[in-house]
């Protein structure tokens, strides 16, 4: 347990869950108790030499990768049992968590089935990310591979939606620790040395910075709506870069400078993906669909651009070239994917899923294969944004809104909640 402990950063979780949602989970009996009997099934290649844990009560629970695990003295009522800790290349390939019932006396069953595949590939660079395993969300950081695991923020307010400087120093994130969502800075090897460069009644949200470290893209709701801004490093200078009545935001520089991407509804239905010169002209709408299209993230080298999409039917991850053509989908899942980051190298893309029964941040190969859970974390994980060297550019694309308040700004239905 030690090993997986460390492994994954985790602190011994408060997960007697459901006390609210079902009538006690683990539940204010008065009885006897129950237990539950947990069997995992692992099979595949290259299977995880440390097994896996459950997260039941205030300890995890250790339990190999064939084995039968009972819990005792159980309250009767709804458990949820969440197995997390399997290594990036192993997926459970069932509900997880299940939902069991805990009888005074008996011993319920739990049963999971882990698949596992191919070693992953190594990975390079540092992963910000947004997470609630500490309670309030807030952002953290580690490298690629998972390993230097980091929390930067830890204010009783949220903070979510990060995104790195293009030299690596400092993050630009969101906070509500002053009362509203705005927009602020801080070192990114640490967390100090926090400033607040937005200070508006309206909400100022979606950083996203320039490749020359210049200007920080914003969408922000102070004019009434919608609009994508530009602002100095520093808060100065703002400047009304979309200027539409409607409502536009989820700005992405590409790498060279020249351009950005962005979502908007300005034509009159559903969210488009728009590209437009830096200075705001030349807006084109590159999706062109009646479905909505958002979450804009371009390749390293500007060659193609990420997005999501709900046209066939919920939320998948697509890609395109960067004049709209070869729209293609790359996910294809019954749960939501959205939020798409590319790696340095242009070789893998990071993205938000619920697939596996939370949000999680999961990492594919650029066409789709190679797909595995990057956080493997029973807390909620979000807006990954991946930092590293890559030829020419230092950067990458794109978070998108954390809290469904904040989808008031750019409407995108069913989609931007990075907190249950």
């Amino acid at each position: 347990m030690d090993t997986i402990t460390r492994r994954l950063g985790l602190r011994p979780l408060a997960l007697t869950l459901a006390a609210a949602a079902c009538g006690g989970g683990g539940g204010g009996g008065t009885g006897p108790g129950g237990a539950i009997a947990v069997t995992v099934t692992t099979t595949g290649t290259n299977l995880d030499p440390d097994g896996y844990a459950l997260a039941l009560t205030s300890v995890p629970v250790p339990v190999g990768i064939n084995e039968t695990v009972t819990i005792p003295d159980l309250d009767a009522g709804t458990w949820i049992v969440p197995l997390f800790g399997m290594a990036p290349n192993c997926e459970v390939t069932g509900l997880n968590p299940l939902s069991v019932v805990v009888e005074d006396g008996e011993t319920a069953v739990a049963e999971f089935d882990v698949v596992c595949g191919t070693a992953l590939p190594a990975l390079a660079g540092r992963i910000a990310f947004q997470s609630s395993r500490a309670g309030d969300s807030d952002i953290w950081t580690a490298n690629a591979d998972r390993s230097d695991l980091e929390r930067l923020t830890g204010s009783p307010a949220s903070d979510y939606e990060p995104d790195w400087s293009p030299d690596g120093t400092q993050l630009a994130f969101v906070s509500e620790r002053d009362g509203n969502p705005e927009v602020y800075v801080m070192d990114a090897d640490d967390g100090s040395n926090p400033i607040r460069l937005t200070n508006e009644p309206a909400i100022d949200n979606l950083p996203d910075w320039s490749p020359d470290g210049s200007r920080i893209a914003i969408t922000t709701g102070r004019d009434g709506n919608g609009e994508v801004y530009l602002v100095n490093p520093d808060g100065t200078d703002p400047v009304n870069l979309t200027n539409e009545p409607a409502d536009d935001g989820h700005a992405a520089w590409s790498h060279d400078g020249t351009r950005i991407a962005f979502q908007t509804v300005r034509d009159g239905g559903a969210a488009e993906v728009y590209v437009m010169d830096a200075d705001g002209g030349n807006p084109v709408n590159l999706t062109n669909n009646a479905a909505d299209d958002g979450r804009p993230a371009w390749s390293p080298d500007d060659q193609r651009i990420a997005f999501i999409s709900n046209r066939d039917g919920n939320y998948e991850i697509y890609v395109m070239n960067a004049d709209g053509s070869d729209q293609t989908r790359l996910t294809n899942h019954p749960e939501l994917d959205a939020f798409p980051e590319w790696s340095p190298d242009g070789e893998h893309i990071a993205f938000r899923s619920d697939r596996a029964g939370n949000l999680e941040v999961f990492i594919m190969e650029a066409d789709g294969s190679g797909l595995f859970n990057w956080t493997n974390n029973p807390a909620s994980d979000c807006h990954p944004r991946w930092f590293g060297e890559a030829g020419p550019t230092i950067r990458l694309n794109r978070p998108v809104s954390a809290l469904a308040v904040r989808e008031r700004i750019v409407r995108m239905p069913g989609v931007g909640s990075c907190i249950d």
